[in-house]
């Protein structure tokens, strides 16, 4: 058996690595692993009830200083509607990940550039979010105690992110800010800038305003959070339009180095 030397083992882990990126395997690994991250770390700040209820009273008061604090009232129109109440909630949970993965997978096969510049800003939001719930955490209205809030997922489908299998990486205390909304509007908006399909284009607009009525009648999130969750998603996605420019200068920057370090006598 003939031995393989260096370079050749580096030609053959290049053409692996070069199929791998042909057959989407890297995207991923890149994308499920960052997930996980992100949900583990956001599961791993779960022992600060106290402090995230006391913060969502006063989001309460804030709201109602600034004359919206509209959730009770938004959720009523749906109590006593079985099939309201179950849309909702099946928007809330089917609407988010599920919807999330499809588009990816669409905007990767058809439109890569576009695909890249949401894979980047998801990452980047999703960090500056994890960053949010661990220094602020704050509880959601169906968790502070006397609100009047409903939890509708929990009674009326016994579903919901809290299973056994997935309490690990569930952070209930993670109110704000809403990536559900957040990735939602950000998502939609970039699909409807580059699909032709007018299905497509009523899509990518009623999915996030379906996600905004969702997340806050089912006694999930404040509006306060949604307006978060699109402030940090678009500062997610200024970051990865800045990578985007940056990061040809910074690969060429680096070549010249390394060849100017090989070319260097010794």
């Amino acid at each position: 058996m003939a031995v393989q030397t260096a370079p050749q083992w580096r030609a053959r882990v290049g053409r692996a690595w070069a199929l791998a990126d042909r057959a989407g395997v890297q995207e991923i690994v890149l994308v499920v692993g960052a997930f996980l991250i992100y949900f583990y770390i956001r599961g791993l700040v779960v022992g600060r009830a106290d402090e995230a209820i006391e913060r969502a009273i006063d989001l309460i008061q804030f709201e109602r200083d600034l004359g919206f604090y509209w959730e009770l009232e938004m959720q009523s129109w749906i109590l006593g509607h079985q099939w309201a109440i179950r849309t909702m909630n099946w928007v809330y949970f089917y609407g988010h990940m599920p919807l999330v993965v499809i588009f990816a997978f669409w905007l990767y096969i058809w439109h890569r550039r576009a695909y890249r510049l949401s894979r980047n800003a998801f990452l980047a939001s999703g960090a500056i979010g994890v960053v949010m719930y661990a220094l602020w955490p704050v509880a959601p209205p169906r968790l502070i105690p006397d609100a009047g809030f409903i939890d509708t997922m929990a009674v009326y489908d016994r579903v919901g992110y809290n299973a056994q299998e997935t309490e690990g990486f569930v952070n209930p205390y993670a109110a704000l800010p809403s990536l559900h909304f957040g990735w939602s509007l950000l998502l939609g908006l970039v699909v409807f800038q580059v699909t032709r399909f007018p299905a497509l284009k009523v899509l990518a607009v009623v999915w996030p305003i379906a996600m905004f009525f969702a997340i806050v009648m089912t006694g999930n999130h404040f509006i306060i959070d949604a307006i978060a969750g699109a402030l940090v998603s678009f500062a997610g996605f200024g970051i990865a339009l800045s990578l985007e420019r940056l990061w040809p200068v910074m690969m060429a920057t680096l070549r010249e180095r390394w060849a100017a370090l090989r070319g260097a006598p010794g």
